[in-house]
């Protein structure tokens, strides 16, 4: 079992140098060891970041301490590139609203299919998200993508392709 986490060395290793010496060192409880709270702040500092990683080569199965003496470069398979669907939303910024919505089908590089835009004049927040619930339905039942990228594609209004367009006149 691990040692105990000082509580002092823990928040002695969030001040700076300086702070720690004047706290810590002769004007203070005399704790500070320069042989050792160097290197224990450090510690305490990064111990998140070291347990993250040590968790993570754990879980992958190579041991942080071996060191391999012989290493054999293996090329992996090329995985059948899957199919994304992409919403695209015409608009002039991130905060204003929606000119016109549609959808893009990606199978890596190729652009396999396309949904139409559609104005969303007149539509309220709530119909604009049931519309692309409809076409998350309907993408599913063709290509079985059931939900949309975190990347949006978002496109200028000026950029909008649906003739006539009240903003093209």
């Amino acid at each position: 079992m691990g040692r105990h986490i000082s509580k002092i060395c823990r928040q002695c290793a969030t001040l700076s140098v300086e702070d720690a010496k004047e706290l810590h060192g002769e004007n203070g409880d005399r704790c500070w060891n320069p042989r050792i709270c160097h290197r224990r702040r450090s510690h305490y500092r990064h111990r998140n970041d070291n347990n993250r990683s040590r968790r993570r080569t754990k879980r992958m199965g190579i041991s942080a301490s071996k060191e391999l003496l012989g290493t054999v470069e293996i090329e992996p398979p090329v995985p059948q590139a899957a199919i994304a669907a992409v919403l695209v939303l015409y608009r002039q910024h991130k905060n204003s609203p929606v000119h016109a919505v549609a959808a893009e089908i990606w199978q890596g590089n190729n652009l396999i299919a396309s949904v139409k835009p559609v104005h969303c004049m007149g539509m309220r927040g709530d119909r604009v998200s049931e519309y692309l619930q409809e076409i998350l339905a309907l993408l599913t039942q063709q290509f079985g993508v059931t939900r949309f990228e975190d990347i949006i594609k978002e496109v200028p209004v000026q950029k909008c392709p649906i003739r006539p367009c009240p903003l093209q006149i």
